[in-house]
């Protein structure tokens, strides 16, 4: 072996480790290449928080004031945020084991560390609870498009958490979307910065991605700006009494101080809801003619057009913000209406702060097979529920006491055993071999006693083998005696078919008697 290989052999370990990869840490970022929308080269600063796409800066607090004022300002617009945000949270808050699936397996003791975070979640700061919290965070999220929690560490754990005011909130990055620093800049001046792990930023989905999300009143937008402009005409409206539109033909020579004197007299006499049913008094000649009425019913329908393109943006039907409209086709039950609102709208938005709250607060807390959910709630008729719980006590599939507890009531002796009840007999599972011989030998009777046989079809009915004697009792209820056997045919002798009823009977009434 010459020198060169001897080296080539004796160094191939150590290459090959040089040119391994180096493994890459959960949790773990690697610089990246990509930049993101809206970011010039200098990155996002406290004074320019990036474009629009077409190169204007953008006025970031300025938008989401016009936001803020328009979620206000609009009812269905805020009746629809509100909404998504108390259905979500209204279940609480709590700690969940990921190992659960809800078929009553035994779930253990939450460690240390989960009641360290629970205690955390209990106790978020002394302002709010935990609802309010996330509550809030919803609602950023369905105006703002993002949403901020400040986490107050101490000792390497979170202690407290807090709500942030997300038009103050500013973004430092570099051009690439890597987030450096947190600043909070309020309206009064007033400045905070914050390390990327003093907070958890929860953002929406954005068409183009960057650092900040799209909300669904942004989305709305044109549709609530519209629906303001002819809510404004409307109360302009009924602030002058609904006036119709006139057209006033002066006399010739009518001078402007004249013609300005008279539409002075008539705003004042005419107008507005404390002159609803004044004449209109001329002289001189002047004629008076009516272009068009009040059009209240198209402003009607362009308020409620507007208010229907809202909804379908934010993903909320009309029943849910107690919107009722009769002949609603499409429209689908109540309970329909409600399951596809919680698929399709409140369960996205809970996942998405769900998932940064996860990431952030059981890593810290070196957490991995729990997680926080928010709690469900369940929203049926009673009396659905009830059907419900009696189908599964009546086809075995619940215990009496497993129904009781549902109901919350105590257990009873006898209770944990299932049943079966069909239209007319209860039986219990622990008999149902016998049970489902007694019916097999009762159907298959009449074919056995026409000489058919029924082995092939896995029925044996023994028919060509001479019958074993029957039991005294059964004897006495087929009509044979212990020891009667007279070898003739006789005429009063059972027939086949009522036997094997009879014997039914009894092997029904023996499996009865013993629930």
């Amino acid at each position: 072996m010459s020198a060169v290989a001897f080296f080539d052999r004796l160094l191939h370990p150590f290459r090959e480790a040089a040119l391994a990869p180096a493994p890459v840490q959960a949790g773990s970022t690697a610089p990246r290449l990509g930049f993101e929308y809206g970011i010039g080269r200098m990155g996002l600063t406290e004074w320019n928080q990036g474009t629009d796409g077409s190169g204007n800066a953008q006025n970031r607090a300025a938008q989401l004031g016009e936001l803020y004022d328009a979620y206000l300002a609009c009812p269905w617009a805020a009746a629809c945020v509100d909404t998504i945000a108390r259905t979500i949270t209204a279940g609480g808050v709590q700690i969940d084991w990921d190992a659960d699936t809800g078929e009553g397996e035994e779930i253990p003791a939450k460690p240390a560390n989960v009641l360290a975070l629970q205690q955390l979640l209990n106790y978020v700061n002394p302002r709010e609870d935990i609802r309010q919290l996330l509550r809030g965070c919803l609602m950023d999220l369905l105006v703002f498009g993002d949403s901020f929690i400040e986490v107050v560490w101490f000792l390497g754990l979170p202690i407290a958490l807090y709500s942030i005011d997300v038009p103050s909130m500013r973004i430092i990055a570099d051009a690439h979307g890597e987030v450096e620093k947190y600043v909070q800049i309020t309206e009064q001046s007033q400045r905070a910065e914050f390390a990327p792990e003093q907070i958890i930023h929860i953002s929406l989905d954005s068409p183009r991605g960057g650092v900040y999300g799209v909300s669904p009143t942004r989305k709305a937008l044109l549709s609530i700006t519209t629906w303001l402009f002819f809510k404004a005409t409307q109360k302009e409206l009924g602030r002058k009494g609904i006036p119709p539109t006139l057209h006033v033909d002066q006399p010739a020579g009518t001078s402007d101080a004249d013609m300005r004197r008279w539409d002075s007299q008539y705003r004042q006499r005419n107008l507005g809801p404390r002159n609803i049913g004044a004449p209109i008094v001329t002289r001189a000649g002047a004629v008076i003619g009516e272009l068009q009425p009040a059009k209240l019913a198209d402003i009607e329908s362009t308020l409620t057009q507007c208010r229907d393109e809202g909804l379908t943006v934010y993903g909320v039907p009309p029943a849910q913000i107690s919107i009722i409209e009769s002949g609603n086709l499409g429209g689908g039950t109540g309970e329909a209406q409600f399951k596809t609102f919680q698929v399709n709208t409140c369960q996205p938005y809970a996942q998405a702060l769900l998932e940064k709250l996860n990431f952030a607060l059981l890593r810290a807390f070196g957490i991995t097979d729990w997680r926080i959910n928010f709690g469900a709630i369940d929203w049926r008729d009673s009396q659905i529920i009830e059907g419900i719980y009696d189908t599964r006590l009546r086809n075995g599939a619940w215990t009496l006491n497993k129904y009781r507890d549902a109901i919350g009531e105590p257990p009873v002796d006898g209770g944990d055993d299932p049943v079966l009840v069909d239209r007319q007999n209860l039986v219990l599972w622990s008999d149902m071999a016998r049970m489902s011989e007694a019916m097999i030998s009762k159907n298959a009777a009449p074919a056995a006693a026409a000489g058919i046989d029924l082995t092939a079809a896995g029925i044996n009915m023994q028919p060509d083998q001479e019958p074993e004697p029957l039991p005294p009792a059964l004897a006495a209820i087929a009509g044979h005696p212990p020891g009667h056997d007279d070898g003739q045919d006789d005429e009063d002798e059972q027939d086949p078919q009522e036997m094997w009823d009879l014997v039914y009977q009894r092997v029904l009434a023996e499996a009865l008697a013993r629930v």
